[in-house]
């Protein structure tokens, strides 16, 4: 078994291990969608154990067995999380972040100190490990080390200790039995006397020259009277370890050759977690503790810590947090359901079914040569697909995109950007389709036949699935049931294509990367609902001249068709309109138009500073549009009105950096971004034209509830009245798409009282009527 096929076994086999975190969210809420597979550091809290991921927080409280979260969406100040460490003398959580933000976590309140975020500092600031000495937090940065007083909650002093004052990524520090500190570095070990009362002036450390003076030294504690430290030996991977006792270093031999991710202490061990095993050793130093397996799935540690009742808790780089007892060799794994990874490459969503794809290629269509994965959301639960767990994704790599089967959402297509398309059903490979045994076609400017590269699929309104595959003329194939018919589209002149999208006229349309070799950036083809004449086949080119496509900008990242029917597409230059996408082909205007907006005094093109990455539309035909660096807008059905602008900074957006927009059925909008992906319960859903299951949730709703309440289920655009039981109008709305909201308090402002209301609801003619009833207890 190779080293991959082992980390996807440990990853699956502890999947579902614990029970999952998801749930509904109320209008207006957020909620993460973050990878709890990445534990990178550990600590322990009286009961709780707190798990560090790059992107949050969980601990499990061994009081209760309970499982709980802290991301940005809960109070975080931040994402990318780089350690963690628990103060007992002063109950206190400080997590570190990578750009040296820190919070302090105490009874449950967070407090953020971003002095050093916020400082001007050349080079590395990374917060790699935190060491405490009574109230001071000691940050060893990759600068130097700062010290904060946790107490106060503030930054109390800052030390350069590298020669003549210069920076030096300090990797750990601690303090011996005779108040000497020893800080690990990459340029040697340095020493200090803690009762200096001038540790900030650089000649108070001095390099230790009993070690090599040149080497890197990654982590260091104290255990029963000796300072322990690693050295990091880049090439070949051997690691070694030191101890420092009675004024002179010893190696410690240990007969491996591994590459050391930490050391920690506790409870009279010592604990070294290499990257496939870890090793606890008791105060004399004897090895007492073995973990190289899970029974089943393997190990790849990046921190373990001792913890009380004879447990060593380990922190996982594929398996999240995983609790051994050392007394019968028992494990057990503690993580929340997520996706795989952070990454976001593409979305697709039908019904409350979302997929999301770990990609991909850059900007210049060249494959990244990523693992296979893709990732399911059913609204409650993750299922992750990779190598591990699913057979014929083997050597496939660069998953880019997904279609759900229109008439069986058991049935996805993924596509490859090297190896093909490969079909499942409720989870199981089916089958992979390339140039054997499909009109797929490969790259031509190689002679690889397999390297088959699929830029996107889409389903047309009949249920069959397209794809596109890039470089090459023979682009584009339709597959119904088990029957495949392949196109030749010269126009295509053997351009990368990327993201195909089919409108309600079943025109296809098919982003083109523009470059010296292509002016082009869409191509749009119809088969003129001819499937199997190729006779009346036609394509056509887009690009920004006037005539033939008007696009601004040369780049289009982003392509969605509104509930009108017209096309909108994102490009570096913001948003265009294609108003008549059905005269394409006749020979009339369907040029784009951009959306002109009142900003102040001034009248612009919408968002003609941004660069659109993606767009959604909901229920209400509202757009949802985000961008590369601007974060996530909301924007009236016409686009002339700014509903919503969430950023990093007035939300828990974790980027502002959007990758992908995907709504499901339920008004949740999934954000993804180059951090990960988050939702948003927003106001509007999906409406029919009647009235179907028609429901008002919260229900009943209790007293101190301060939410919306949402009417759902309602024909399209539905007129909204609610009156008392005595019939006195107290309410009224207009539903958005599918759903009518209401804040609880009538005409006034004012609460309503303790009671029953009724709700009715019909559309503009009055042929579709409903009444439901909502329970209101204050």
């Amino acid at each position: 078994m190779n080293r991959f096929s082992c980390i996807f076994l440990v990853l699956f086999v502890f999947a579902s291990s614990f029970a999952s975190y998801s749930q509904q969210i109320g209008i207006g809420e957020w909620r993460d969608e973050l990878p709890y597979f990445k534990c990178i550091s550990l600590t322990e809290a009286g009961s709780r154990i707190y798990s560090a991921t790059p992107y949050a927080i969980f601990y499990f409280d061994r009081s209760d067995n309970s499982v709980q979260r802290y991301t940005k969406i809960t109070g975080l100040s931040d994402i990318g999380i780089s350690t963690i460490n628990y103060n007992k003398d002063y109950s206190t959580l400080v997590i570190a972040y990578s750009n040296a933000n820190i919070d302090l976590i105490r009874n449950n309140v967070i407090i953020n100190i971003s002095d050093i975020k916020r400082k001007t500092i050349l080079g590395n600031k990374t917060i790699n490990r935190i060491y405490f000495i009574g109230k001071y937090a000691y940050l060893c940065c990759g600068f130097g080390i700062v010290v904060l007083d946790i107490d106060k909650e503030e930054i109390n002093d800052t030390y350069y200790i590298g020669p003549n004052g210069r920076p030096l990524n300090v990797f750990g520090l601690t303090k011996d039995d005779h108040d000497t500190l020893f800080a690990a570095t990459d340029d040697g070990i340095f020493l200090a006397s803690y009762s200096n009362p001038n540790l900030a002036n650089y000649s108070s450390w001095i390099k230790d020259t009993r070690l090599d003076t040149n080497s890197t030294y990654t982590a260091v504690v104290s255990f029963n009277g000796e300072v322990v430290i690693n050295k990091r030996t880049t090439y070949p991977s051997h690691d070694t370890l030191y101890r420092y006792s009675n004024g002179r270093w010893t190696l410690w031999d240990l007969g491996l050759s591994n590459t050391i991710m930490n050391l920690e202490t506790g409870y009279n061990y010592i604990t070294v977690a290499y990257d496939y095993f870890v090793h606890g050793f008791n105060t004399d130093f004897a090895k007492v503790i073995d973990i190289y397996t899970y029974n089943p799935g393997s190990p790849f540690p990046i921190d373990a810590i001792p913890g009380a009742g004879n447990t060593v808790w380990v922190g996982d780089n594929y398996a999240g947090m995983i609790e051994v007892d050392l007394t019968s060799l028992a494990f057990r794994s503690i993580n929340l359901s997520g996706p795989l990874t952070a990454t976001v490459f593409s979305t697709s969503i039908s019904g409350n079914d979302l997929y999301i794809t770990g990609g991909g290629y850059d900007n210049s269509y060249t494959p990244l040569y990523n693992i296979a994965q893709f990732y399911h959301f059913d609204n409650t639960n993750w299922n992750n697909f990779a190598s591990g767990n699913t057979p014929g994704l083997g050597d496939v790599h660069d998953i880019v995109t997904i279609s759900i089967d229109k008439n069986d959402s058991k049935r996805v297509y993924a596509g490859s950007w090297g190896k093909g398309l490969v079909e499942l059903y409720d989870g199981k490979f089916v089958a992979r389709y390339g140039e054997g045994n499909s009109t797929l076609h490969h790259h031509t400017s190689t002679t690889d036949t397999s390297d088959v590269r699929v830029g996107g699929t889409a389903m047309d309104s009949q249920g069959n699935l397209w794809v596109v595959n890039t470089h090459n003329n023979n682009c584009l194939s339709r597959k119904s049931g088990s029957q495949w018919i392949g196109y030749y589209i010269p126009q295509a002149n053997e351009s990368d294509l990327g993201q195909l999208m089919i409108d309600r006229n079943d025109q296809k349309w098919i982003v083109m990367r523009y470059g010296t070799l292509n002016t082009n950036s869409l191509l749009v083809f119809t088969d003129n609902n001819t499937p199997e004449n190729p006779n009346d086949d036609q394509a056509k080119t887009l690009n920004s001249s006037v005539g033939n496509g008007n696009i601004p900008g040369t780049n289009v990242f982003a392509m969605a068709e509104d509930l009108d029917g017209q096309i909108w597409i994102g490009t570096e230059q913001g948003i265009a309109v294609c108003y008549s996408p059905e005269n394409l082909f006749n020979g009339q205007d369907f040029d784009f138009q951009r959306i002109l907006v009142q900003q102040g005094s001034y009248t612009q093109y919408l968002l003609e500073n941004e660069t659109v990455t993606a767009i959604a539309v909901d229920g209400a035909n509202q757009k949802w549009i985000g961008t590369d660096r601007g974060g996530i807008f909301l924007f009236s059905p016409d686009g002339t009105k700014q509903i919503y602008h969430f950023t990093e900074e007035n939300s828990p957006l974790f980027s502002d950096r959007i990758t992908s927009i995907a709504i499901n059925k339920e008004g949740e909008v999934f954000i993804g971004t180059d951090k990960g992906m988050l939702s948003f319960k927003s106001t509007a859903t999906p409406g029919g034209e009647t009235n179907e299951n028609v429901y008002a949730y919260p229900n009943p709703v209790k007293e101190g509830y301060s939410g919306w309440i949402a009417i759902k289920g309602l024909v399209k655009n539905a007129q909204v009245r609610i009156t008392d039981i005595s019939g006195t109008l107290i309410y009224s709305t207009k539903a958005q798409g599918g759903q009518a909201i209401w804040d609880g308090k009538n005409f006034n402002g004012k609460k309503a009282k303790t009671g029953v209301y009724l709700v009715f609801a019909s559309n503009d003619t009055g042929s579709e009527k409903v009444v439901t009833k909502i329970l209101i207890i204050n």
